[in-house]
């Protein structure tokens, strides 16, 4: 794990979420602030796909340990199932679990999206959008101007009042121009 760009503090973190600790459980013990971790996961896209990794390889680590008892958990069911002192609510959840079971294939791998725009190699230079030349022989649009200057709440209403403008025509709407 070490050749994939990790540090030693993030595969000792990854080792300790992938067990089912905490993450703050998990910074006390590597000895680094909790928002760290959450920085790894949200930016880190080598801490996000070595942690999605590791949590595939515990799910199927729990599977094949699980797949090892299936035969004497069958033997368990087989034998509720069979013993009629065993109450019919009892027997029809095991039956309906080992239907369940049957039916249900194993989840998909997870994927981490990849973001390309949060991917940096070696210190080379961000990558800037190119812009096409259709896009480029078109006109900045202009920007908005105000043909008056900006009231402010707390300024005298221009109405004439000698109110405030928040008290006065603040909320009402504005007159249109004379024509």
């Amino acid at each position: 794990m070490t050749d994939s760009g990790l540090s030693a503090q993030q595969i000792a973190v990854i080792d300790a979420l992938s067990n089912g600790v905490t993450a703050t459980e998990a910074a006390a013990q590597v000895g680094i602030h909790r928002n760290t971790i959450s920085n790894w996961r949200r930016n880190d896209f080598a801490f996000q796909h070595a942690f999605a990794d590791a949590q595939y390889d515990r799910a199927l680590f729990h599977r094949e340990r699980a797949e090892s008892l299936a035969d004497k958990a069958y033997a368990a069911l087989e034998a509720l199932l069979a013993d009629p002192n065993t109450p019919a609510t009892v027997r029809l959840k095991a039956a309906l679990y080992i239907l369940e079971k049957a039916s249900t294939p194993p989840p998909p791998k997870s994927q981490v999206q990849l973001r390309i725009e949060k991917v940096h190699l070696n210190n080379a230079p961000p990558v800037h959008n190119v812009h096409n030349s259709a896009q480029s022989t078109q006109p900045k649009p202009e920007p908005i101007r105000r043909e008056h200057p900006k009231i402010r709440r707390n300024e005298l209403c221009p109405c004439g009042s000698g109110l405030k403008h928040k008290r006065c025509c603040l909320h009402k709407p504005p007159i249109p121009a004379a024509a």
